[in-house]
This record gives C-alpha cells, structure tokens and sequence, in this order.
C-alpha cells in the first residue's frame, strides 16, 4: 500500500469529512456545560484504540511487554493525550501540552502515514486502529477549540516545551535501558535523508504552536488584549523608563 494511494487518500478524505461535520453537529446541539462528556467518550475510544494498537504492534514483534511500550511520539501522545483529557481540567498547563502535541502527532500521520507501506489494506488492524488514534488525537484538537471546551493561553505557554523535554527523557531511556532503535526519533531523522531530526522539527513545533495561538487569539480577542500587543506596550513602556532614568 502506497502513501498517497487510493485507500491513503479515501481515508484522509472521509476523516476530514466526518471530523467537520461532527464538530457542526456537536457544536450546534450539544450545550457547553455538556462538553466534557463528549471530549472524555472521544477520549475513552481513543485510549482503546491505542491500546490495542500498541498490543498488535507487540504482538508483531516479539510479543514482550517492551514491545507494548511506546517507541514513537504518536505512540506516546496516543496515550498521554486521552487520559489528561479524562483526568484533567481544560485549564491546566498539561492540557495545553498534551492538546498541542497530539494535534502534531495527528497530523503528520494522517498526512504522511509511513507505516503504511508495510501492509497491503488499511483495513488491516495494525495501520488501521493506527489511523484511527492518530485521527482522533486531531479531532480531540479541533473540538475542544472550535467548541471553546480548551482555549490556548500565552500563561501557559512552557507546557509545550517543558514536555517535549520530558519526551526527550524518555526517548533516551527508551534507547538506552529498553534498548528500542529511534525511540522518539532521537537516532535517526522522522523522514529518511532529510533535515527533520528530533531537534529540527522541535523547534519547528514550538514557532507553530506560538503562532496558533497568537492566531487564536487575534480571532477571539480585541487587539488590546492581544499578548504581542501586551508585550510591545510593555517593551516600550520598559524602554522609555530607561530612557527617562539616563
């Protein structure tokens, strides 16, 4: 099966499809105090399918628990991303993480889904439950800010890198005392002979996560409460001081 293919191509087309018209429906008919029933079903069918994604990816290898354990960042996002939406508020800084990353996870997958090419359908379980947690993490994305159920803040901001941090962490030890190959890309590039290593791609990860949110912001907010709008006034304020004091 090909990247890009007919059956690549049917599936992103009919996901996309259905994730609009079900963020319309749920939008329209479901009342926000409503919506953290849906955000945690989504999130509950997304931690089982990653569940059984991960136990089928075992079961292809050696069948060891090792094997069950992440060795990827969708792979660990699939699992982090449902259960801080089961367990925490929409508030809190790892919300923020947690939301921002499964998005990238998502959609780089449902874009550029490598692991197809070694199956002949993607009706076959493995790429399959793959597809569909990497799609829900995008979904659980798009809901959760067009249903304002999560709105992304600038205080909040170092969830982000403070994360991916901490991803870096557990890739070395994925690497090191597990002994996996490219846990989290740390030893190879995420696309064979390109520049998009770990820290490339990071760092590519944290200006498009600033820049949403600067975006979301211009959207919902009047420009006085814009935060580079904020943070000029305040430059400038801090500027005229010094200028004062000299």
């Amino acid at each position: 099966m090909e990247i890009f293919g007919t059956q690549h191509l049917i599936y992103f087309i009919v996901a996309v499809v259905l994730m609009i018209s079900l963020t319309i429906i749920i939008k329209i008919f479901v009342p926000k105090d409503k919506m953290f029933i849906v955000m945690k079903a989504i999130a509950g069918v997304s931690l089982i399918l990653i569940i059984i994604y991960r136990i089928v990816v075992a079961r292809s290898r050696s069948g060891t628990f090792v094997d069950f354990i992440p060795d990827t960042f969708c792979s660990m996002m699939g699992f982090i991303l449902p259960i801080v939406v089961l367990i925490f508020k929409p508030t809190s800084k790892i919300f923020q993480y947690a939301v921002f990353s499964g998005m990238i996870g998502g959609v780089l997958t449902l874009v550029y889904p490598d692991f197809l090419v070694y199956f002949d359908s993607i009706l076959n379980i493995h790429p399959f439950t793959g597809m569909l947690y990497h799609t829900l993490m995008f979904f659980i994305f798009i809901l959760s800010l067009v249903t304002g159920y999560f709105v992304p803040s600038f205080r909040n901001w170092t969830a982000l890198p403070i994360g991916l941090a901490f991803m870096v962490v557990f890739g070395e030890f994925g690497n090191s005392v597990l002994n996996q190959s490219n846990n989290m890309y740390l030893n190879a590039p995420l696309i064979k002979d390109t520049i998009f290593t770990w820290w490339f791609v990071g760092i590519l990860f944290i200006l498009l996560y600033t820049i949403i949110i600067q975006i979301y912001e211009m959207i919902t907010l009047p420009p006085k409460e814009w935060s580079i709008v904020k943070v000029t006034k305040k430059f400038k304020k801090s500027k005229n001081e010094t200028e004062i004091k000299e």
